[in-house]
């Protein structure tokens, strides 16, 4: 008896869910007054039968497995002794029985409660409690992972659509960069296919507003984040101008914990503990005016003739979170730029790679000591540096987290 193969594809599963009636195969089945001997020989004549049923009436009673009758009945004297006998001797009398309208998740769980046997020996199916033919363990182990392979490509589609829509969202704040400082050099690289860091920019009288964030998680739940994130700021931003950064982190950080839950700290019972870390800064550059604020973030700057890069670090209070209380205050430092300072931001996906003979972070001294190196370079020629840096110090690590970091030349 042919084997037949049961694929999802064949179900058209847009129209509907494969059910227990797709496995059933239809096979020679006994009755209790027939003899092992005509069990030997129905398996003589189907070689690729592993189970044959057993029907009383239109109802099914058992299930003979191939393998086990046949090392039963080669036993000495077991073809005397059984050979005329009833074949309900070597049948299982309670194998499994589904329905033909059972679908694959429910029959794939009875299958597991089952155990080896629903897989080895296969299954009963019935339509209206009558016996309608049997069911594959093979075939029932294709179609799921066929449904899963679906289902993943599924979900596989689904994110890749929202990276459309999560760039689509950065896309303005590109624009903005290209427009106020179009030698600065953004680099933006999820770990996923979507991620958990956003930047945003804006344009305002006398100067420009720039953020470098990264949101809790990465992949999906810190691509929400960023929408959550990147609103709040936004909406900050329209409400309170651009010109102070630390009031606009403490608009967001209030924000965030609205949303989430998250009350003073005190909440028992939180929708959730996440939050962001970021470097804002506004920018005039008519003056070389550098107003900073940073929650976890820091902003390094080489001076023109300098032999030494300035970390100013951001405060050590992320921005939303259980912890972060909901009055909380940033502070700004204020820095005065002479024309060629060279300016980096970076979130902590480039400091915290591992990598090296000794399996350690980046860190913030090789991006120091990069920055010197290419003290001339453009914006561009140091993201570019830094960019191979991490990749030879990266090496066969994996990779830990999105990364962006953010260069402009004053």
């Amino acid at each position: 008896m042919p084997e037949t193969s049961v694929y999802l594809s064949d179900f058209r599963p847009h129209l509907r869910q494969p059910s227990a009636a797709d496995l059933c195969l239809p096979v020679p089945c006994m009755t209790p007054e027939e003899t092992n001997e005509k069990v030997l020989e129905v398996f003589a004549q189907h070689r690729d039968l592993v189970s044959l049923p057993v029907v009383e009436g239109a109802q099914p009673i058992g299930l003979i497995n191939r393998n086990i009758f046949l090392s039963q009945i080669s036993k000495p004297f077991r073809m005397e002794l059984y050979g005329r006998k009833s074949c309900i001797a070597f049948m299982d009398k309670e194998p499994l029985v589904v329905e033909a309208s059972m679908d694959i998740e429910a029959l794939t769980f009875k299958a597991v409660e089952c155990g080896e046997k629903a897989l080895s020996d296969g299954f009963i199916i019935t339509r209206d409690g009558q016996f309608a033919g049997v069911g594959n363990g093979l075939q029932l182990m294709r179609v799921v992972a066929d449904m899963q392979a679906a289902h993943n490509r599924q979900i596989l589609h689904s994110i890749e659509y929202a990276s459309v829509i999560q760039q689509a969202t950065l896309h303005s704040s590109r624009e903005v960069l290209a427009r106020v400082c179009p030698v600065a050099d953004l680099v933006w690289e999820p770990r996923d296919i979507v991620g958990g860091d956003f930047y945003q920019f804006h344009a305002k009288d006398g100067g420009w507003f720039a953020t470098v964030a990264d949101c809790t998680g990465h992949g999906v739940p810190g691509a929400f984040m960023t929408l959550i994130a990147s609103s709040s700021l936004d909406q900050a931003v329209r409400q309170h101008g651009a010109r102070d950064p630390a009031a606009l982190l403490a608009q967001v950080n209030r924000s965030i914990k609205q949303m989430l839950g998250q009350v003073d700290g005190q909440d028992g019972t939180p929708a959730s503990d996440d939050g962001m870390d970021a470097a804002c800064f506004w920018f005039e550059p008519a003056c070389g005016r550098l107003v900073f604020a940073g929650a976890r973030l820091s902003l390094f700057v080489l001076r023109p003739g300098a032999d030494a890069v300035d970390s100013i670090d951001g405060q050590r209070k992320g921005v939303g979170y259980v912890d972060s209380a909901f009055d909380f205050a940033w502070h700004n430092v204020e820095l005065a730029l002479p024309p060629g300072s060279l300016v980096f931001v970076t979130t902590d996906g480039l400091v915290d790679q591992v990598g090296g003979a000794r399996a350690i972070a980046f860190g913030k001294r090789r991006i120091r000591e990069l920055l010197l190196e290419h003290a001339h370079g453009t914006p561009a020629e140091v993201n570019r540096a830094m960019r191979a840096a991490l990749g030879a110090w990266q090496g066969t690590q994996h990779r830990r987290d999105d990364l962006t970091f953010f260069c402009f030349r004053t």
